[in-house]
């Protein structure tokens, strides 16, 4: 069960928009920079921001057995040092069967394989529970709460920022 990595590309976007079937499920995975109903010609705009031998913006596919199973996308900082990752999915299919913690790996190795970057930081929603322990897992520690930053209808989410730092993804590779 090895996952490998490839730059997500413009033939992955139909099966992409399949894994999510609501208003909801796009803002969770998304933010609110993306529309519901989700729009082709955004995605074909973040890949263009991924050309380039030193790419600001990085969108990838995660695939097992050349099957898009996972996604995400790393703003890179080289003034702060930072890789910020957003919209980590696993596809439907591919979720319950123990993938998260090796998509994961695959994501931080990929931030951190530029070596200036010192923090790989993300934010993810109150709600999304599973995603909040996978990252816990992954290394990622719990930084602070932007409280109620998000309506959707009756409800007010928060917005957890989580990080790991180059000293503690050293270490979590030393001892693998």
């Amino acid at each position: 069960m090895t996952l490998r990595l490839r730059p997500f590309h413009k033939r992955d976007i139909p099966a992409l928009f399949t894994w999510f079937a609501s208003e909801r499920e796009v803002l969770m995975w998304a933010g609110a920079a993306l529309p519901w109903p989700l729009h082709r010609r955004d995605f074909i705009a973040l890949i263009k921001q991924h050309r380039g031998p030193e790419p600001t913006k990085e969108v990838w596919a995660v695939l097992r057995d050349d099957a898009m199973i996972g996604h995400f996308q790393i703003a890179f900082n080289h003034r702060l040092k930072t890789a910020a990752l957003g919209r980590i999915a696993l596809a439907p299919n591919a979720r319950g069967q123990g993938l998260s913690a090796p998509l994961l790996q695959l994501v931080v190795d990929q931030a951190f394989r530029r070596p200036w970057v010192h923090r790989t930081d993300l934010m993810v929603y109150s709600p999304n529970a599973p995603a909040i322990s996978a990252y816990q897992n992954a290394g990622f520690v719990h930084e602070g709460t932007r409280r109620q930053t998000t309506p959707h209808k009756d409800e007010i989410w928060e917005t957890h920022m989580m990080s790991i730092l180059r000293p503690e993804f050293d270490k979590r590779t030393e001892q693998e």
